[in-house]
């Protein structure tokens, strides 16, 4: 009996211990099988992966026809008569021998020739900025005003010059109308005309010193003449002797050949004042143009011609004048592609202000390989294809400007360089680029009208003939995976195989009709 007692009481306390564990495993079980039942119950029979279902449906979208969204339409009817005004018409896919397209990666840069670095020429401060990063500008255009004290000296040395071009103008004109008067004056008094006469026709005009010179030297001649003539007449009479006629006639004579002599001088005195008045109001001019092209120099642009021809309202511009003020124009049509021009800044000629690119054409440099190089002589015409990460899909034309004539030693390349419309702006200098290249090893493609691929709710497709009933013919909607455009033609990838036929004209009709199918019903 006591043995008996002894055996229970240690099965009843391993039974105890044990409970709580059992309880636990049964939990876990519970925990198992509700995961197992929330997964997909071909991926928990099969064990694959998320990545391999990834992949299984890319495959599947590149050979298959992508699914349209709900409630979108992927077949169109037309009838027999509309086909006909739309000029729908058939091809069948076909295989095409295409040089290989070899691509070389490649680089967008500012063509070198179209860039400027802005800065300022003369020491300066910066007192206003016009213009932002990325801002498009016109060749002119205003891009910063600076005070530079340089400027504001040679615009006063300028204005000084033009003040002594205006006195050299008026001093050549006075000299100039004396000797016009001069030349009208010696003629009269060669003519003998009576010295009164001249006094009051000539009054008026400029002869400056010329004027008491010559009427003095014709008043005294015309004195010994008087003379002469009545001592011609007294000794005639037998009033008075030979020696006072005598003396008379050399005295007129004197003065004769000292008024000829006075004339000539005159004469040619004027024209040499005049000569040396123009030549002075010359080197005035030139004055003005040297202290016009140091402006220049300092990066001013003045109107040269225009500071000569109104040098007379020199003291009027003066008055409101900013000598200091110094502006940065741009010097030709393009996009401000880096700025560091701020407020307040001290700008000296070593000083980067802005940098200024035509983008309207960019440059495309490449490397390729020296074991590519016999490929290059098959590009025609000089043109070469490019295409861009940013812009799946198309490609741009571009105009090949050099090859290099080395190979570099450590690379084993040789750098291409090509030229790129780029009006749209789409183009951005530092993008990766792709240069595509025609190998000649060729390839066969398969190809479609390039009439025949039209594009879908973001989907390159095309249209195929579906059904049997020539009265209302369908065509159904097919995705394909497109490549490079060969002529009238484009190289397919995916979604059709040869013989396939499509449709090759009227496809844009086709879309247009199944667009309005789509479209949901308006009240």
């Amino acid at each position: 009996m006591s043995f008996a007692i002894a055996r229970t009481f240690p099965t009843r306390h391993a039974l105890t211990r044990t409970l709580p564990w059992l309880a636990a495993a049964v939990s876990i079980g519970v925990l198992i099988f509700h995961l197992a039942t929330d997964l997909p119950r071909h991926q928990w029979l099969t064990g694959a992966s998320e990545a391999d279902l990834t992949v299984e449906s890319t495959v599947k979208a590149k050979v298959e026809p992508v699914a349209t969204p709900s409630g979108s339409a992927t077949t169109v009817s037309l009838s027999e008569i509309k086909c006909k005004t739309a000029g729908v018409s058939t091809e069948s896919v076909r295989a095409d021998r295409l040089a290989a397209e070899m691509g070389v990666a490649g680089r967008i840069e500012v063509d070198s020739d179209r860039r400027v670095e802005v800065r300022s020429r003369a020491p300066a401060v910066v007192r206003e900025v016009h213009v932002v990063l990325g801002q498009q500008v016109k060749r002119g255009q205003p891009l910063a005003t600076l005070d530079s004290p340089d400027v504001g000296t040679a615009r006063l040395n300028l204005r000084a010059k033009q003040r002594e071009l205006l006195t050299a103008r008026i001093e050549a004109d006075w000299k100039t109308k004396i000797a016009d008067t001069v030349a009208m004056l010696a003629p009269q008094i060669v003519k003998g005309v009576d010295p009164e006469v001249l006094e009051k026709e000539f009054a008026d005009k400029p002869l400056g010193a010329f004027r008491g010179i010559l009427l003095q030297a014709y008043s005294q001649f015309d004195i010994a003449a008087h003379e002469e003539e009545k001592t011609t007449k007294l000794r005639g009479q037998q009033i008075i002797g030979e020696h006072p006629a005598i003396l008379a006639k050399h005295t007129r004579q004197g003065l004769q050949a000292g008024l000829f002599s006075a004339i000539e001088q005159a004469k040619f005195d004027a024209a040499q004042q005049t000569r040396l008045a123009n030549q002075a109001m010359k080197l005035a001019e030139s004055a003005v143009v040297d202290a016009g092209q140091r402006l220049r120099i300092l990066g001013v642009d003045e109107n040269i011609q225009d500071l000569i021809d109104h040098a007379d309202q020199v003291d009027k511009v003066a008055i409101d004048d900013d000598v200091t003020l110094y502006r940065i124009v741009a010097p030709f049509d393009g996009t401000i592609i880096t700025k560091s021009a701020v407020l307040s800044q001290r700008a000296d000629p070593i000083d980067l202000l802005f940098t200024l690119a035509d983008l309207s054409d960019v440059w495309v440099t490449a490397n390729v390989p020296e074991s590519d190089l016999a490929k290059l002589p098959n590009i025609q015409g000089g043109t070469v294809r490019l295409s861009a990460t940013a812009y799946a899909g198309r490609i741009f034309d571009a105009k090949l400007l050099s090859v290099g004539a080395l190979v570099d030693p450590l690379t084993r390349t040789v750098p291409l360089l090509a030229q790129a419309d780029n009006r749209e702006g789409l183009l951005r200098p530092g993008m990766f680029a792709r240069i595509l290249l025609d190998s000649p090893v060729s390839e066969q493609v398969l190809t479609v009208p390039a009439a025949s691929v039209v594009e879908v709710e973001g989907r390159t497709s095309v249209f195929q003939p579906v059904g049997s009933d020539a009265e209302h013919p369908s065509f159904g909607l097919r995705p394909i995976v497109t490549g490079r455009e060969v002529g009238d033609r484009i190289v397919v990838k995916s979604g059709l195989k040869e013989g396939d036929v499509v449709v090759a004209g009227g496809a844009f009709v086709l879309k247009s009709e199944l667009i309005l199918q789509s479209s949901p019903d308006e009240d």
